[in-house]
C-alpha cells in the first residue's frame, strides 16, 4: 500500500522543480507591503503564489559595504516586479556554486498557499541557511520550500515560507578592531535580525501572522539560530515564537572576544588589506569601501570568518546568557545527526595517527585546554574505535585517514553539535512551568542512499554524517531532485522517512507540536513526548524511527558542558 501511494505521488508531482522564472497560470498575485505593491507570479504546479527576490534593506554597496544593512527608506511607485530570485550573497567554496552572486543581496522569497492573503494569518516558516559562514543562498535549489508548503496544505496545516538572505564570508563577517570601532561586526547576523523585523511588519501582506513566526536553520544557519537566542540579552523582539535547530546550537563554535581579535581576525584583516593597497592608508576600512569588487572577492576569498562577541548581538559567551538566563523565551525544536564528525571539514582526517596527536588536537581547542581537562577528555574518548565516531562500527579504523580518527571525529561531533544540542533542550525543558513552551530533541540516523554526501562527506567514511537530513526535511520531490547534490534517493522508504521528518517540522511550526499523521496511512510512527517529560529523543530512521531516553554517552556530553568557556562557547 505504502509503495501504490507513493507512486501515485510521483506521478502528480512529477517534474514540478522551482526555475528562476515561472510562467502565471492565473491572476497575477500582489501584496502591499508597506513600501510599496509587490508583484509576484502563481506556480501551477503547486498552487502557489511566490514572491521573489523581495528586498528588506537598502542594497550593501558603495559607501553601505561592510556596514550593517540600513532599512528600506523609500518607497516605489506603481508594482514592483517579484517574479525572478534576487543574486545571492557572495560565498565561496561549493555551496557557493552554481549560484549568481552579487554585492546587492539582501533579498528574501516567499511561497504561500494560492490565494492566501491579509486575513488568513498562516503561520510562518523562516529558512536560514547554513555554509559555514562562508556560502549559501535562498536561490539554493536544495533550500526549495514550495514542497513544504504543498505538503502543509494536503496536511490541512497550511504553513507559509521565507527563505532569506544575509551576507557571509568577509563582506559578512570581516572583524579587526577598525570594524569594531566603527560597529560593523557581525554583519550577516544583523542582515538576519533586519530580515525578521522586515517580515514582521510586512508578512501580513501575503497572508501570514507575525505572532507565529519560526526561524530555522541547519549548520551555520542552525548557530545563526542559536545566536538569535542569545541576541541582545535575549530579547528576541517578539520577532518568533519558535526555533528548529538542526545541528548546530549556540553552545559549541567558538567565538572570540574583541579582545581575541589581535590572534583571531585581525591578521586576516591587516592581510587583506595589503591584498588590495588600503594597508597605507589613513582610514583602512574606508578605502576597503572604495576597492573595486573584483579586486576585493578575490582578497577574501581565502579565509573563513564567522561571528564574534561584539557587544552588542553578542555580549557575552552564549554559555554565559545561558547560565545567566538571558536566553529568548520560546519553543524549541532542536537535534543532530550520529555522525556529525564524519564530515569532512569536522573530523580531523589524516592527522590522527598516535596518542601524542590527539593530545595535541585537543590541547588546541578554544583557547587551549589545561593539562587535568586534556586528561579527562582522553580518558571519555580512549583510543577504542568501538567507541569512535561513526558509531556502531565496531573496531574498524578507516585507518586510512588516521589510526586515531574515530576518536578525533567523535570529539569533533559532540563538542560543536551533540553536547551543544542536548544541553540547549536541557535547558528550555527545565524552565518553570509558568515560563515554558514546548521542546522537542530527535536524532537523525540515517545514512544517505549511497553512501555519499556531495560537498560534505564523499569518502568513507560517511554514514549518518552531519547535513544528512537536510534532503529529508525539504522533501522535494525525487523526480525533480535527482540532480540535486543532496538527493534522497530512488527507495520507498527513504521517501517514506522524508514524509515523516517533513510533517513532523510542519507541525511544529503550525501548532508547536511535531506529532501528526503521517500521509501514508499504514506507517507506523510512535508518540514523540515532549522533551520535559523525562528528556527523550525521536530517532528518524527508515524502516522504523522510534523514541529513545536521552542518555547517549551521557558522561561525554556533560562534560563539554563543564568547559564551555574555555572552549570559547
Amino acid at each position: 500500500m505504502a509503495k501504490v501511494l507513493l507512486v501515485v505521488r510521483l506521478l502528480a508531482l512529477i517534474a514540478t522543480a522551482l526555475p528562476h522564472t515561472v510562467e502565471s497560470a492565473r491572476g497575477t498575485p500582489t501584496a502591499a507591503v508597506q513600501n510599496g505593491t509587490l508583484t509576484g507570479l502563481h506556480l501551477p504546479q503547486l498552487n502557489q503564489d511566490l514572491f521573489l527576490g523581495v528586498p528588506f534593506a537598502r542594497p550593501p554597496v558603495g559607501d553601505l559595504r561592510l556596514r550593517h544593512p540600513q532599512p528600506l527608506n523609500h518607497s516605489w511607485e506603481g508594482d514592483r516586479d517579484a517574479t525572478r530570485r534576487g543574486n545571492s550573497c557572495v560565498g565561496y567554496a561549493g555551496f557557493a556554486k552554481g549560484l549568481n552572486m552579487s554585492e546587492d543581496c539582501l533579498t528574501l522569497d516567499i511561497a504561500r498557499p494560492a490565494q492566501a492573503g491579509p486575513g488568513d494569518d498562516l503561520p510562518v516558516l523562516v529558512w536560514i541557511y547554513g555554509g559555514g559562514f562562508t556560502a549559501g543562498g535562498s536561490a539554493d535549489s536544495r533550500y526549495n520550500t514550495s514542497y513544504l508548503v504543498n505538503s502543509s496544505v494536503a496536511m490541512k496545516k497550511p504553513i507559509l515560507t521565507v527563505s532569506i538572505n544575509y551576507r557571509v564570508g568577509g563582506w559578512g563577517f570581516l572583524a579587526s578592531q577598525e570594524m569594531h570601532e566603527d560597529g560593523a561586526s557581525n554583519i550577516g547576523l544583523f542582515d538576519q535580525r533586519l530580515a525578521l523585523r522586515w517580515i514582521k511588519e510586512n508578512i501580513k501582506a501575503f497572508g501570514g501572522d507575525p505572532n507565529k513566526v519560526t526561524i530555522a536553520g541547519e549548520s551555520a544557519g542552525a548557530f545563526s539560530v542559536g545566536y538569535h537566542l542569545v541576541a541582545f540579552d535575549g530579547n528576541h523582539e517578539n520577532l518568533f515564537r519558535a526555533a528548529i535547530l538542526q545541528s548546530g546550537t549556540a553552545l559549541g563554535p567558538s567565538v572570540n572576544s574583541v579582545e581575541q581579535l589581535p590572534t583571531s581576525f585581525q591578521p586576516i584583516y591587516d592581510n587583506v588589506t595589503e591584498t588590495v593597497g588600503c594597508s597605507t592608508a589613513a582610514d583602512t576600512l574606508a578605502c576597503l569601501r572604495q576597492v573595486p569588487f573584483e579586486a576585493l572577492n578575490v582578497a577574501f576569498a581565502p579565509f573563513v570568518l564567522t561571528p564574534i562577541l561584539d557587544g552588542k548581538f553578542l555580549s557575552r559567551l552564549p554559555s554565559i546568557s545561558f547560565a545567566q538566563g538571558l536566553v529568548a523565551d520560546v519553543a524549541v525544536l532542536a537535534g543532530s545527526t550520529t555522525d556529525e564528525g564524519t564530515a569532512t571539514f569536522f573530523g580531523p582526517r589524516d592527522t590522527l595517527r598516535n596518542d601524542s596527536d590527539t593530545r595535541a588536537f585537543i590541547e588546541s581547542m578554544g583557547n587551549g585546554l589545561d593539562r587535568g581537562t586534556v586528561d579527562k577528555l582522553l580518558e571519555l574518548y580512549p583510543d577504542d574505535p568501538s567507541q569512535g565516531c561513526p558509531f556502531g562500527t565496531g573496531e574498524m579504523r578507516f585507518e586510512q585517514h588516521g589510526l586515531q580518527y574515530k576518536r578525533g571525529a567523535a570529539i569533533v561531533g559532540d563538542s560543536v553539535i551533540h553536547a551543544g544540542r542536548r544541553a540547549t533542550t536541557e535547558y528550555f525543558a527545565s524552565r518553570p512551568d509558568h515560563r515554558r513552551k514546548p521542546v522537542f530533541s530527535y536524532r537523525f540516523d540515517e545514512r544517505p542512499w549511497n553512501g555519499v554526501l556531495e560537498l560534505i562527506a564523499t569518502e568513507t567514511p560517511v554514514f549518518s554524517t552531519h547535513y544528512a537530513d537536510v534532503c529529508f526535511f525539504f522533501n522535494i520531490d525525487p523526480a525533480v531532485g535527482q540532480n540535486d547534490t543532496n538527493w534522497i534517493g530512488p527507495y520507498p522508504d527513504y521517501h517514506e522517512l522524508a514524509g515523516l521528518m517533513s510533517g513532523s517540522w510542519i507541525s511544529f511550526v503550525y501548532g508547536l507540536n511535531p506529532n501528526h499523521e503521517p500521509a501514508i496511512s499504514d506507517m507506523r510512527i510512535p508518540l514523540w513526548p515532549d522533551y520535559s517529560l523525562g528528556g527523550h529523543n525521536f530517532v528518524f530512521r527508515a524502516r522504523g524511527s522510534y523514541v529513545e531516553r536521552d542518555d547517549w554517552r551521557v558522561s561525554q556530553l556533560s562534560f563539554w558542558g563543564t568547559i564551555w568557556e574555555a572552549l570559547k562557547t
